[in-house]
């Protein structure tokens, strides 16, 4: 008896510790800003991409209906502002149970105005969370490495 309730303990103890486990909060992390500068006179209609890695056990982000997710991104040198919402990104999979995906969000629209002081180069680290349609909020991240603005 001992050694059938031990083999249980000991079964019950490693299916608990999965380490793939999937949560219905979301969970992101840090991969990348690219490129890592960017100039106040670019003209390009695309600004620098913010990658992080994202898993949920739903995948309820995107679009549906007539709701969209949202990214949200925050300056960390400006922390008393309101985090920037980025509708988010298409994600092309045919099953969003147990996602597990590398989304890109573009950063030109929440870029600070250009410094009047010329030249300056601003060292940007940004804060980023995202919500799924079920109201879950993830963790919260500070992106690994600075983006560099330069007001030429």
């Amino acid at each position: 008896m001992r050694t059938i309730l031990f083999f249980l303990l000991i079964s019950f103890f490693l299916i608990s510790c999965s380490k793939d486990k999937f949560t219905s909060e979301p969970i992101i992390r840090y991969l990348s800003i690219t490129p890592n500068s960017w100039s106040s006179d670019n003209t390009s209609i695309n600004g620098p991409l913010l990658k992080f890695q994202l898993t949920d056990l739903e995948g309820d982000f995107g679009f549906q209906d007539t709701s969209v997710s949202f990214v949200y991104v925050r300056n960390v040198a400006d922390s008393l502002s309101p985090f920037d919402s980025i509708p988010f990104p298409p994600i092309d999979i045919a099953d969003k149970k147990n996602m597990n995906v590398e989304v890109s969000v573009d950063l030109g629209n929440i870029l600070p105005p250009p410094n009047p002081t010329r030249p300056y180069t601003d060292t940007l680290f940004f804060e980023v969370y995202v919500r799924d349609f079920a109201n879950h909020k993830s963790n919260v991240f500070v992106s690994g490495n600075p983006l560099y603005f330069i007001t030429p």
